[in-house]
């Protein structure tokens, strides 16, 4: 009992800057619980959140053995006597399993089951922002400056804008990304890769956007083994190279991804009875599209990036500010005074990411949001 009363004394110690600048930090993240509750008013006001709300409530509530836990949202009855499942088994499951067994202990009660599920989403932002600090706090050693930036961050509009919704994509999947980073910021640091490894596991269970920031990870890592094996000799730099953690990250998160989607194609397609081939699955045609393979859907550049610089813009922006730029929601198209703040933004961190170190995560930071965009457009 003394060896661990000076343990946690030295480590208090030690950590109480970083636990003195938590404090206001953890405060602003308690009062999402107090006004993070409104939903009835909201659900009823806003289709575009009802709608979605209600959409995830009903997959999670269906998940179960007798589907082959098949994600979908609604069963018709067809005039032969067999029924159509209008399925979303795009995602990962594991977003919609923890939103389950949020809502399993209310029976039908649609109510508590709402605020249940509502509860798990503020939790998984509450985590989501003091993964934030933990990562910035190691990365800035300034904790007064970590706690500032995580909570302009999650003050943004496009968090409040989200901040009545229940919605796997929005808030779990930020929380695996999140997660991920916090591993990343740890094996660049402190050379922990196994705990890189384990984190991006569970991030790939619980959605898809951890790839986003993987990829510019990875690459840049890759970037950075090559410069430092340059003067090997080649076959050696490239036996090196594929022996990289780089590489092996990147395989491990490739094999976890194919098993998820394995898991999903199989349970669509025994769904389905065998119905449609492999490249006819809902799946695999949202997969097409995301990824930009879609030969019926090209991407426009020029609309693209003004709509992301926009985005950035009112994402950078005090929220009472926004009717000054005239950004008044999420915008489907871009503004032209946002695209101009959110240009200083992105040339600011370029800027950034030049002169800090480690310049990987920084550099990981800054092309995560473009590769998070891109299958989002």
């Amino acid at each position: 009992m003394n060896a661990m009363a000076k343990y946690c004394r030295r480590f208090c110690e030690r950590k109480r800057p970083a636990l003195l600048a938590c404090l206001p930090l953890l405060l602003a993240l308690s009062t999402v619980f107090i006004f993070g509750h409104d939903l009835r008013s909201h659900l009823e006001r806003d289709r575009d959140h009802s709608r979605p709300t209600y959409k995830k409530m009903a997959i999670s509530a269906n998940l179960s053995l007798d589907h082959h836990f098949l994600m979908f949202w609604r069963q018709e009855l067809k005039a032969d006597g067999t029924l159509f499942f209008l399925q979303r088994n795009r995602f990962p499951i594991g977003g919609h399993v923890l939103i389950a067994l949020a809502i399993m202990p209310f029976g039908d009660d649609l109510t508590a089951q709402l605020y249940a599920a509502r509860t798990l989403m503020l939790l998984c932002f509450a985590a989501t922002a003091l993964l934030a600090y933990l990562s910035l706090c190691r990365l800035t050693r300034q904790p007064w400056i970590a706690a500032s930036a995580t909570l302009m961050a999650f003050s943004s509009f496009y968090c409040l804008f989200y901040g009545d919704m229940v919605s796997d994509e929005t808030g779990i999947d930020l929380l695996g990304a999140m997660l991920t980073f916090h591993g990343m910021v740890l094996f660049v640091q402190a050379g922990r890769f196994r705990q890189l490894l384990v984190k991006t596991c569970i991030a790939l269970l619980l959605g898809w956007h951890v790839y986003a920031l993987l990829l510019p990870f990875i690459a840049l890592g890759l970037v950075r083994e090559c410069r430092r094996v340059r003067l090997v000799p080649f076959n050696q730099k490239v036996a090196l190279l594929i022996r990289s953690r780089y590489v092996l990250l990147g395989l491990v998160a490739l094999l976890v991804g194919l098993a998820v989607l394995t898991f999903n194609f199989l349970n669509e397609y025994v769904a389905l009875k065998g119905e449609k081939s492999l490249v006819e699955l809902p799946s695999f045609q949202s997969m097409m599209y995301r990824t930009g393979m879609d030969p019926n859907d090209r991407l426009d550049w020029g609309p693209f990036l003004l709509n992301q610089f926009s985005r950035i813009g009112g994402m950078s922006t005090p929220y009472f500010l926004l009717p000054a730029l005239g950004v008044l929601r999420p915008p489907e198209s871009y503004v032209p005074l946002s695209v101009v703040v959110g240009l200083g933004v992105f040339v600011a961190c370029v800027f950034g990411v030049c002169v800090t170190r480690p310049r990987i995560l920084w550099a990981t930071l800054v092309l995560f949001g473009f590769c998070w965009a891109l299958p989002m457009r």
